[in-house]
Order: C-alpha cells, then sequence, then structure tokens
C-alpha cells in the first residue's frame, strides 16, 4: 500500500512517497512530495479524477476497471 507520508527516524528525515494518483489513503487528490531545503511536506491537488476514469474505462490497458473502482473509492480493492 502506498500511502503518502514524511517521518523522522532515529533524528534523520525520511521522506516517502505514493503514487500521484491511488494513493490508497481516500483522498482522491493527487499527492506529491515537496522537499524546500530540509523541509519535506505532501501537498495535494485537485484533478479531474472522472476524466481519467472515463480514459481507463476506454482503454485496453489489463484490469483498467479495477483500477477505476479503486480511483472512486480511495483504498485499495481485490481485484
Amino acid at each position: 500500500m502506498r500511502i503518502a507520508f514524511v517521518s523522522d527516524i532515529h533524528g534523520n528525515r525520511t521522506a516517502l512517497d505514493g503514487s500521484v494518483s491511488l494513493s490508497y489513503d481516500g483522498d482522491r487528490r493527487a499527492s506529491y512530495l515537496l522537499l524546500d531545503g530540509a523541509e519535506a511536506s505532501i501537498r495535494r491537488v485537485e484533478y479531474d479524477v472522472e476524466r481519467e476514469i472515463g480514459l481507463l474505462n476506454d482503454s485496453r490497458i489489463p484490469h483498467a476497471g479495477w483500477v477505476a473502482r479503486m480511483l472512486v473509492s480511495g483504498p485499495p480493492l481485490l481485484p
């Protein structure tokens, strides 16, 4: 599961980020990691999820319907 987060481990900053979509945390907005010097933060931006779902449904990508359902729901789903 990929959930965006930034954490400190033993005094060292560790920054991890999930995918732009399919963040699996219930937030349908795209996420990305912003590094500004020593400061790390997760940013979210709105994007046209319904358009992406339509493009997926019209594609020949394997399991496109499953991916589209996850985009709608947020958390991961079994295929």
